[in-house]
């Protein structure tokens, strides 16, 4: 038997590498496999891919020691959805005095044409700019494109500005098979370098080179550092939820220049230490200087709040009084022109502008308050390296009371004491203490968000039930929840709000405590459900509202972090009464899972309490605000067992014999 095997393997193996044969990774050099190729080994979806991509940057003499980066690409188009890669885009950068120029640009286009190849260059004329204030948009299309088309070019960039060193993104929406990127740097120039994304690194290498540039006169050639980076087998980013800003998980390599050691000996500095900054920002005209005006703030609190006792009673009602009183006008800008005065008269301002008043008002009653810079999920983590200012965009403020530390934002109407917005839940941000020095600071919350539902149903003969549904919602449940209530009646909160199954129908509603976000919110539902009668049986599901309505996770794998921002709890308890003269036949099983770690858990348990009594329960935890990319498919999996619990547990009804 076994001698059948082997040629049938061999004939199979043969038969795969004819449908995918081995590209050429190596160089930009097209070869007919690369024309033959119809599918991408590593990603069946892909429309199109690169084969190859390089970059080389280093400070050249010919070009008058500017920086000079050598790109080469190689593309593949797979199919007509995949055309829109034949349109290139090159950043180009200038100010006031200079600008980057692009030098020997080349394209071509090789397609596959009654088995020869074909290849259309393409026409310079082809080629325009588009200009901006502070950059320019080299563009062209590849011409000749088709399905199956390999794209090559190539092209030089002189840049003038040696502290703005090249970013290579190893990772875009389309994969690569492999890309690689050289730097050459001087020795007398030091950069920080950050590498970013969670993919690893197929090469990392570096070595002097001796003698490598010579900047004339009596000094001696100076050596380089040359670093090499390389991925292959790169998938492309494709985002899905529970993600900040994809600039915080894209691969890539960034640079920033440090400092210069001149020909003399003398150092030139271009990033600071956080004390030099700390010192800046609390003489800055709208920062540290606003945060000093504890006077303009006189009299701005109502009497019945300023008589308070020093407690956090009174910090709450500061807070609340900052809150509702004053209006964000939705901008983010922490730097430039803002004067406190103008935010007192005007009620309105930016984010910087509502949290300085709300840091003077409590700092002019004693309490013990900081600044704190922070960016948004949209901007990026903040380079802990070194201080980069322009890496913020947000600010908060923390107060410390009775051993305990509050984050207080008060752009928010529907925000509780203590938290802060979600735009804002960013991992960690940047503590000002122009005494202490400034520090970093974790701003994950602490506590769960939270809904819990408690229902009372009673099943009638004929399979339909009636009862009440009470859910109490808090943290970022509550808060969402209510800005959506700030747009829509209570009539129609069931049917936009609520995660109902095909079967609930709410006939009354009542909303508790809407509009004051100190306390939990709450729902109450009057519920006449349809009937789950099937034959003689009746099929009930317990779950008259879902947590989730499907699995928002679709990929097969993932490679960066699923953010969550907070941690997370649910909780299902219901009381159901069978009708008279009926029993239950059947329960669902119960089911107790977790995710490693104490990462989370899902526990479910439907038990009889007496003849007419069934109590069901479910807990859903999720007990990090955060999960490395390797929970993924534990997650994928987690809340498909969520789906299927909800969905699928039964309790079997049906008449005594």
């Amino acid at each position: 038997m076994s001698k059948f095997i082997y040629p049938l393997i061999l004939l199979f193996s043969l038969s795969l590498n004819s449908q995918n044969p081995k590209l050429n990774t190596q160089n930009t050099r097209v070869t007919y496999a690369d024309l033959r190729a119809n599918s991408y080994e590593k990603d069946s979806t892909a429309n199109a891919h690169y084969i190859y991509e390089k970059g080389y940057s280093h400070f050249s003499v010919e070009e008058d020691f500017k920086l000079v980066t050598n790109y080469e690409a190689k593309i593949k188009i797979l199919n007509r959805d995949g055309f829109e890669e034949a349109n290139i885009i090159i950043p180009v950068g200038k100010n006031d005095r200079t600008s980057e120029k692009i030098k020997n640009l080349k394209a071509a286009t090789y397609n596959l044409v009654d088995g020869k190849m074909d290849i259309t260059n393409l026409d310079p004329e082809a080629v325009f700019t588009e200009e901006f204030e502070t950059y320019d948009l080299k563009k062209f299309t590849f011409p000749n494109i088709s399905a199956g088309s390999v794209l090559v070019y190539s092209y030089d960039l002189i840049s003038p500005f040696y502290y703005d060193f090249t970013t290579w993104r190893f990772q875009e929406d389309i994969p690569k098979a492999y890309s690689e990127f050289t730097a050459r740097i001087p020795g007398n120039y030091e950069y920080y370098t950050t590498i970013r994304g969670e993919l690893k690194l197929e090469k990392d290498t570096s070595r002097i080179v001796r003698n490598c540039m010579d900047f004339g006169g009596s000094s001696s050639p100076a050596d380089c550092v040359e670093t090499v980076f390389a991925m292959k087998d790169i998938p492309a980013f494709t985002s899905e939820k529970f993600l900040t800003t994809s600039k915080n998980y894209l691969s890539m390599i960034e640079y920033e220049l440090k400092q210069i050691t001149r020909l003399d000996g003398t150092v030139r500095r271009y990033t600071r230490e956080w004390k030099d900054v700390d010192k800046d920002l609390e003489t800055d005209k709208s920062i540290g200087r606003q945060l000093k005006k504890d006077r303009l703030v006189e009299g701005v609190l109502p009497v019945a709040i300023s008589s308070l006792p020093l407690g956090l009673d009174k910090a709450q009602k500061i807070y609340q009084f900052v809150q509702n009183e004053y209006n964000w006008n939705e901008e983010y800008r922490i730097y430039g022109d803002m004067d406190l005065k103008d935010i007192i008269s005007d009620k309105t301002g930016n984010v910087l502008g509502i949290n300085v008043l709300l840091h003077n008002l409590l700092s002019s009653e004693g309490f013990d308050v900081l600044p704190v810079m922070s960016a948004t999920r949209e901007k990026g983590f903040p380079t802990k390296v070194h201080p980069v200012l322009s890496d913020f965009n947000y600010f908060f403020v923390q107060l410390k009371l009775d051993g305990k530390e509050y984050l207080l934002d008060a752009t928010e109407k529907n925000l509780d004491f203590g938290r802060l917005p979600f735009r804002g839940l960013n991992s960690y941000a940047r503590l000002i203490d122009f005494d202490q020095g400034s520090s970093w600071i974790n701003i994950w919350p602490e506590d769960y968000s939270s809904i819990v539902y408690r229902d009372s149903i009673k099943v009638n003969l004929d399979g339909t039930s009636n009862g009440m549904s009470h859910q109490v919602l808090k943290g970022y449940h509550a808060y969402n929840y209510r800005n959506k209530l700030d747009d829509i009646s209570k009539d129609a909160v069931f049917k936009e709000l609520s995660n109902y199954n095909e079967n609930t129908f709410a006939v009354e509603t009542e909303v508790i405590n809407d509009d004051d976000p100190s306390k939990s919110l709450e729902i109450v539902y009057e519920l006449d459900n349809k009937s789950q009668k099937i034959g003689d049986k009746i099929y009930y599901n317990p779950f008259s509202f879902r947590f989730f309505e499907e699995n928002p996770f679709k990929q097969d794998k993932r490679s960066y972090t699923i953010d969550f921002g907070y941690k997370d709890y649910y909780m299902y308890s219901a009381i159901i009464e069978i009708p008279e003269g009926f029993k239950v036949s059947s329960l669902p099983e119960a089911m107790n899972i977790g995710l490693s770690g104490k990462g989370g858990i899902l526990r479910f348990n439907a038990a009889q309490i007496n003849d007419s009594m069934v109590q069901v329960t479910c807990q859903l935890k999720f007990a990090y605000p955060s999960y490395p990319a390797e929970y993924y498919p534990f997650l994928k999996e987690f809340f498909n067992k969520i789906l299927e619990v909800q969905s699928q547990s039964l309790i079997v009804i049906e008449e005594n014999s």
